[in-house]
């Protein structure tokens, strides 16, 4: 059995902060509403003294009041500064930027119109921002915009992705003059959905950890259920039936705490004795959809690009063109400067200065052959002054064609990518645009593609038909050319390592059961059992991630790809010194570390105690040790036994005091 945990777990960044502003008010304080939608952290600020009320009025003047993640609008701040209310901000920092927005395109004559759920705590502040005039839509049933000219569009920042596109097609902008389109849904959420899309395509089991009164929490269950069993649980694997189950992927809102997760992973582990573990969901192939490349173009845009710029070519002003954009353009007008043309679905006309026409400089050759039935591919290249266009940029994207057909038979190539489309990168290569996936880009998940702009990619297509010549579009990899390289070095690996072999490993990360280690770029597991000779509640007790170490190898397992290390077998066992440290008779200082009815148990050395029973530690009679001892006393004491195989040392205190003349008879506790 697998266990598949994305790395995106926990809470997001705005609810985190929101927590803590909350764990650091002092003394009594009131949250307005459920600070989030999760019983555990609603009950863990009531531990703190935080009191969640329905409503300002319920707050006592002067009294402190916390403003929850899905904020508040204006008349709540209003009224508590009439009734002197301290007021602490926790409004996640995505949700007050909406909020910003709604205020300040409200006030300049903008109709705002929020996509989302209207009885939801964050719409209902934001509208409280334009006065309580938005347009709320949930984004499935029409919505008609005639009679407003000034439209601003934005989405609840827990929205499904999913109808992102078609909420947008239900809204009629025909007699729109001007529109903003901006999706402000959350980050975290979008990567969240997408992991639940993948997961539940890739498990028999999905378990959406998190509260069922979360409205993202309950996105990720209906998303999940959709393609595999899925269970909503809020902490709890009770009940759950893992027969004939391969994969369990684990799910989280963002409003779930991250020990929570863990608690139910670990709680899993243990219930199965599986460490099978996978961490991400990249190693998954995911196909891109066909819709990235937008028709028109025959470029890739980024999503929220690609709906804006449909959104504004219905208007009636025309469409909006971009810079790099490639056009086909029709020849109106042969000028000494350069040529003018008409663009399709635009009343604008463009120009080609001379300089851009050829790419030889002969522009004067291409001039002589136009004329008005003539037909021109360009590139728009400026914006400025009207359309400015060059059919050279054109030209010289074609030249790099005579590659493609090597990189249909698998050659490797270089392309460095210019922009992030929808779940992808894009780049050029001559007249063709290269899509790699963001699955594509490397092993592992990709959190942020921004970071991947202007990097040059190594790339190979893994199939002829990669290759779209009807489109001008490569569909290539990074990743499968790092699979092959991993695999070889993997093979080098497994060639030249053996049991009992002492090796050198970078600790990595940690695990509840254990270390991984980077073993000559090899994943290796060191278990906790074999971290220490004392137990080991904590690999971070014993290891520090980033640091090396020298390990053994204790087992190896090719076909699971498994290599076993031990740590402990090459530290000295404490007992073994410990035998030289306290033999019989050596008298030595020992702190009182626990104490029971029958005695107590004298830390000598770290992991060593040893036992002082209770009639030794005294000549009286002692009816209760605590009146003798207390817990971080330091005493001395005499070694009586040493039972190296039980691991038990027998210490006496009275054996090193004198004994009273009047000891004896019944009062002798020899």
């Amino acid at each position: 059995m697998k266990f598949w945990l994305p790395k995106e777990i926990g809470f997001c960044s705005g609810v985190k902060a929101a927590v803590d502003k909350a764990l650091n008010v002092t003394g009594q304080a009131y949250c307005l509403g459920e600070i989030v939608h999760n019983e555990h952290v609603v009950r863990q600020l009531a531990e703190h003294g935080v009191i969640t009320v329905n409503s300002v009025a319920e707050v006592p003047d002067g009294a402190t009041m916390i403003i929850r993640a899905h904020g508040e609008p204006p008349e709540t701040y209003q009224e508590a500064a009439r009734r002197n209310i301290n007021v602490v901000d926790a409004t996640c920092p995505s949700v007050k930027a909406i909020q910003k927005k709604a205020a300040k395109y409200h006030a300049d004559g903008y109709t705002i119109v929020l996509v989302g759920n209207a009885a939801h705590p964050e719409i209902k502040g934001i509208n409280g921002w334009c006065d309580n005039s938005a347009i709320i839509t949930d984004g499935k049933t029409p919505v008609s915009l005639e009679g407003h000219e000034k439209v601003l569009i934005m989405f609840q920042t827990t929205y499904d992705t999913r109808f992102f596109e078609k909420s947008l097609q239900n809204i009629s902008t025909d007699s729109v003059k001007t529109l903003e389109i901006f999706n402000t849904i959350c980050y975290t959420t979008t990567v969240r959905q997408n992991y639940a899309r993948i997961l539940s395509q890739k498990c028999d089991l999905c378990l959406v950890v998190g509260d069922a009164n979360s409205s993202n929490t309950k996105r990720l269950f209906d998303i999940a259920s959709a393609n595999t069993r899925t269970i909503l649980t809020d902490g709890s694997i009770e009940g759950i039936n893992l027969t004939e189950t391969r994969n369990v992927g684990f799910i989280s809102g963002a409003s779930t705490p991250t020990e929570l997760i863990k608690g139910v992973f670990e709680r899993m582990i243990e219930e199965t004795k599986d460490t099978a573990v996978e961490t991400a969901v990249s190693d998954e192939q995911v196909e891109i959809a066909p819709e990235v490349v937008a028709s028109e173009e025959d470029r890739v845009m980024d999503k929220d690009e690609a709906l804006l710029a449909k959104a504004v070519s219905e208007m009636k002003e025309g469409h909006r063109y971009k810079l790099g954009q490639r056009v086909k353009c029709r020849v109106v007008l042969v000028s000494d400067d350069g040529v003018y043309v008409s663009i399709p679905s635009s009343k604008k006309e463009g120009f080609i200065p001379n300089e851009e026409l050829a790419m030889d400089g002969n522009f004067d050759v291409v001039k002589r052959d136009l004329n008005s039935d003539s037909v021109l591919e360009c590139a728009v290249i400026s914006l400025d002054k009207g359309i400015t266009l060059s059919k050279k940029a054109i030209d010289e994207r074609y030249k790099d064609d005579e590659l493609v057909e090597g990189i249909k038979a698998g050659n490797e190539f270089e392309c460095v990518m210019t922009r992030v489309g929808k779940e992808c990168l894009t780049g050029k290569l001559g007249s063709y645009t290269v899509i790699v996936h963001a699955s594509q880009i490397k092993i592992g998940y990709v959190k942020n593609l921004e970071q991947y702009v202007g990097k040059t990619l190594r790339l190979v297509v893994t199939a002829p038909d990669k290759v779209d010549d009807a489109k001008h579009v490569i569909f290539a990899s990074q990743k499968a050319i790092l699979l092959a390289e991993k695999k070889a070095k993997e093979d080098e690996f497994w060639n030249n390592i053996e049991v009992d072999e002492i090796v050198e490993g970078k600790v990595l990360r940690f695990a509840p059961f254990g270390a991984f280690v980077d073993v000559r770029g090899f994943d290796c597991l060191a278990h906790t059992s074999d971290l220490a000779w004392f137990h080991v509640n904590n690999p971070a007790d014993v290891l520090e991630i980033g640091k090396t170490y020298e390990f053994v190898v204790l087992a190896l397992d090719r076909e699971k790809n498994r290599v076993s290390l031990g740590y402990k077998q090459l530290q000295p066992q404490p007992w073994e010194l410990a035998a030289e440290k306290f033999p019989v008779g050596a008298r030595v200082v020992g702190k009182v570390a626990r104490i029971l009815p029958f005695g107590a148990f004298i830390e000598l050395d770290k992991h060593i105690d040893g036992l002082l029973h209770v009639s030794n530690v005294s000549w009286e009679w002692l009816d209760d040790i605590n009146k003798a001892l207390k817990i971080g006393d330091e005493i001395e004491v005499e070694v009586l036994d040493f039972d190296a195989e039980h691991k038990r040392i027998t210490l006496s205190r009275k054996s090193l005091l004198e004994k009273p003349a009047n000891v004896g008879g019944h009062g002798d506790q020899e």
